[in-house]
């Protein structure tokens, strides 16, 4: 597939994803997949994310070429204890240097501690950096999909506002699909989009104290 033809014919529209219920960072996922298997370049920019153990992270830098994810946001504590993917062990000392991101967790548990969503000065100098890199990579039109991932929580949060990610949404090329995902959309953002998928929570096994799971939740 012609990259450069099949992109400048397309008209990218402005997709949110948000809601209460488990689901909009996996959506959003299952779209770069399908876009990468097309033949087209993605990027997604995680707000307030840092764990480079995470399935999508791993998947993305091993073997997605196409799917490039770039994290702002604090590493896990634990991450540490965690181990080589299968095959790191067979690689060139240099070939290993080249795959930074090459871990999955082991024997520790997520999402007990919460360390890495403390919504600090530390987090909003995070979200100002994410914010800064994904308005670069929209602007330079040279990714089919670009994706804001718990961009809508960062300005649900105050520390973006209505005025930036409307400008973020006014500065995508014609080509360009832009997807937002993340809780708490606000009313101008829903009204500038061409799509709004809200994910109702009904019921989730976190609420009988389930952590969340390797190749699952992360």
């Amino acid at each position: 597939m012609n990259e450069k033809v099949n992109v400048m014919e397309r008209v990218g529209k402005v997709q949110v994803y948000t809601g209460n219920g488990k689901g909009k960072t996996t959506a959003s996922l299952g779209l770069a997949l399908r876009a990468v298997g097309q033949g087209f370049k993605v990027f997604m920019v995680q707000f307030m994310k840092g764990g480079a153990y995470t399935g999508e992270y791993v998947a993305a830098q091993n073997y997605l070429p196409g799917l490039e994810i770039e994290q702002f946001g604090r590493h896990c504590i634990k991450q540490q204890k965690q181990m080589k993917i299968k095959g790191y062990f067979d690689l060139t000392k240099v070939e290993q240097k080249s795959r930074i991101f090459d871990y999955i967790r082991g024997d520790i548990e997520c999402g007990t501690c919460r360390f890495c969503f403390l919504n600090d000065d530390v987090q909003r100098d995070y979200i100002e950096q994410a914010y800064s890199r994904v308005m670069e990579i929209v602007k330079a039109g040279e990714h089919s999909v670009v994706i804001c991932d718990e961009i809508n929580v960062a300005l649900q949060l105050k520390m973006l506002s209505d005025s930036q990610v409307l400008a973020l949404i006014a500065a995508k090329p014609a080509h360009v699909e832009l997807v937002l995902t993340g809780r708490g959309v606000s009313d101008a953002v829903v009204s500038a989009a061409d799509l709004v998928t809200e994910m109702t929570l009904k019921k989730h096994y976190f609420d009988k104290g389930v952590n969340a799971r390797r190749g699952i939740e992360y």
